[in-house]
């Protein structure tokens, strides 16, 4: 049994029952760091071992004495290096935020509450603007399936552990797809749940960042779609200092009634139309909805066409030729920066417009979320591409930042949207499948998101590391 492919769930469930120890499942992810992370480079800040195996036995000796037990209980998790964890230094990529945490972040103090066990930070772009997760503090994280190849931004070194077995578990940030366009580049499941599910509480960029507040979301990375849920379920509901999270009830895919499901699908978005390869995996996972759905229908948002307008270029980038951004990085002491930052320096240079027209964007943006909503009044979920394209080469990030269109637009919307691997390149590449639902309709998109697993296998083991 390798311990290390086995789904979050399984593990607990082994752990709980005192099938296998959680010191055993601590050892073996350590141990599996200690193979793919020079390799990978996406562990950034590790915890003391030393500490993460006292933490392990002291699970033991509850699990011995019958005492009660966390839903992760003994679950080795990694962390977003955004996130802050208590006693780890938490930089977003720049050494010139790299701190020491004082305190947990919301998200990843109940993932402790509930037996988790952190095993480090994961790398992220310089600042947690990029496309690829490369900075010049710690270097660039390699795609499990293909070193040569990224495993996105901004969670990819997040997806590229999980992916290669190095940890079970990670919650990670999305502001443009930054946890569903790395779980496509590296075949695992990632969910960015409804905005406002999972408190954004302790984040090193502050927990309400003025504009992006409302497209900010935290979410899970994991090996399958129920662990994705495990790690939902403890994770959401607020806090009382996230001023966006509110108390929603969650429900459970379980109890989703797939039959009753009316679902929408299209390949194209009028902005980054897929390859063959992604379109034909896409029409696949459509057609095996179809299979036990209500019905399904090829039918496109007609405001689609706006996305990368709206909020890469309006709120993104900004609107005052990146003199804000400039200021940012001179009180930061910030003199070079990396590949990624400089394109994004580069484009935001090049922006401008007035207090007026920035109003009229905010109104235009709301518009379109009134335009989806219609939209969604005939049908319940949206089956379509994540990426146009699988894991692209190095260096390719931000200069095709349009690729991200497909995801973005959920961003806008705020609405629940989980990826799920449904197919492989001729390259051998991971190909994944957005799913999304209704808002806060977090359990529908799990729940089709997991026949699709289910269907088409999900995650499958890298190669390089069998």
């Amino acid at each position: 049994m390798e311990l290390c492919h086995l789904p979050a769930h399984e593990l607990v469930r082994l752990m709980t029952s005192r099938s296998v120890s959680c010191r055993e499942v601590t050892q073996a992810h350590l141990a599996q760091i200690e193979r793919v992370n020079p390799t990978l480079n996406a562990l950034v800040e590790a915890a003391d071992p030393e500490e993460c195996l006292r933490l392990a036995d002291h699970a033991d000796e509850c699990a011995a004495r019958g005492r009660p037990l966390g839903a992760a209980h003994g679950l080795p998790v990694v962390v977003k290096d955004v996130i802050k964890v208590a006693g780890l230094a938490c930089s977003g990529g720049s050494s010139a935020l790299r701190a020491v945490a004082p305190a947990d972040a919301t998200a990843v103090a109940r993932l402790r509450g509930a037996g988790a066990i952190v095993l480090g930070l994961t790398n992220v772009p310089e600042l947690g603007r990029g496309a690829e997760s490369n900075n010049s503090l710690y270097g660039r994280t390699n795609n499990p399936y293909d070193l040569a190849r990224t495993p996105g931004g901004s969670s990819g070194g997040s997806a590229a552990l999980v992916a290669a077995g190095g940890a079970a578990l990670s919650v990670g940030t999305d502001e443009g797809g930054s946890i569903r366009q790395p779980s496509h580049n590296t075949g695992i499941a990632g969910l960015k749940p409804s905005h406002g599910r999972i408190p954004r509480t302790g984040n090193v960029f502050g927990s309400a960042p003025g504009i992006f507040g409302p497209f900010s979301h935290y979410g899970p990375l994991a090996r399958s779609v129920a662990d994705l849920f495990l790690g939902l379920s403890i994770m959401q509901g607020p806090d009382l200092r996230d001023p966006y999270a509110v108390p929603a009830p969650l429900g459970n895919p379980a109890d989703v009634d797939l039959a009753s499901l009316r679902v929408a699908t299209y390949l194209d978005d009028g902005i980054s139309a897929p390859t063959d390869e992604v379109a034909a995996v896409v029409t696949a996972a459509a057609a095996a909805v179809g299979e036990v759905a209500a019905h399904v229908r090829h039918a496109i948002p007609g405001c689609l066409g706006r996305t990368m307008e709206l909020l890469w270029t309006s709120v993104f980038l900004g609107g005052d030729g990146g003199q804000e951004f400039e200021e940012v990085l001179r009180a930061l002491g910030v003199t070079e920066t990396s590949e990624e930052l400089a394109e994004f320096r580069a484009q935001a240079s090049k922006v401008e417009f007035s207090v007026t027209h920035a109003r009229r964007r905010l109104a235009e943006l709301d518009q379109y979320r009134v335009d989806m909503l219609k939209f969604m009044a005939d049908y319940d979920v949206i089956v379509c591409p994540a990426m146009p394209t699988p894991a692209k080469p190095h260096h390719h990030g931000l200069v095709e930042v349009s690729d991200f269109s497909h995801l973005m637009v959920h961003n806008i919307t705020r609405w629940p949207a989980a990826v799920v691997r449904c197919g492989t390149s001729n390259d051998g590449l991971p190909i994944g499948v957005q799913i999304v639902a209704r808002p806060w309709q977090d359990a529908t998109a799990l729940a089709v998101a997991a026949h699709l697993e289910t269907v088409f296998g999900g995650w499958q083991p890298p190669p390089l590391w069998v």
